[in-house]
């Protein structure tokens, strides 16, 4: 059994494009007054008007991404659950870069930063063990 992803390059790329989604929605939200101008939700989203639309993307981004890429995997629990592992710590990685350097420093206060990360996890494993053999 190896944890090592069987086609890194591939899982980076989708990370970096889940990652840019959420940043390119962020960046068309901050550039549309009525979008930024919507109140936070307390304890759960700053930017209800980002972290929504991101979250519903990666309830259908996610999974999709995880099957192309497990397509060919020989144990699919496995890399599924490193494609998961890939997909967080990349994203926690240019959100921290991103947030903490550029914005502000209470990012990691609401909820809905720690259920996309959840999401980042748990649903490739879910797809992986639904498509095992």
């Amino acid at each position: 059994m190896s944890y090592k992803l069987y086609r890194a390059l591939k899982a980076i790329g989708y990370s970096l494009l889940i990652w840019t989604i959420g940043f390119v929605w962020g960046t068309v939200v901050f550039m549309t007054p009525a979008l930024s101008e919507i109140a936070a939700i307390d304890y759960i989203s700053k930017m209800p008007a980002i972290s929504i639309p991101v979250l519903i993307a990666y309830l259908l981004l996610i999974p999709y991404l995880s099957k192309r890429y497990l397509e060919n995997a020989v144990d699919k629990i496995v890399e599924a659950t490193a494609l998961g592992v890939t997909f967080l710590a990349i994203n926690a990685l240019l959100d921290l870069v991103m947030y903490l350097t550029i914005y502000d420093q209470d990012y990691y206060a609401y909820a809905s930063i720690w259920i996309s990360y959840a999401l980042l996890l748990i649903l490739p494993p879910y797809v992986g063990k639904r498509i095992q053999d």
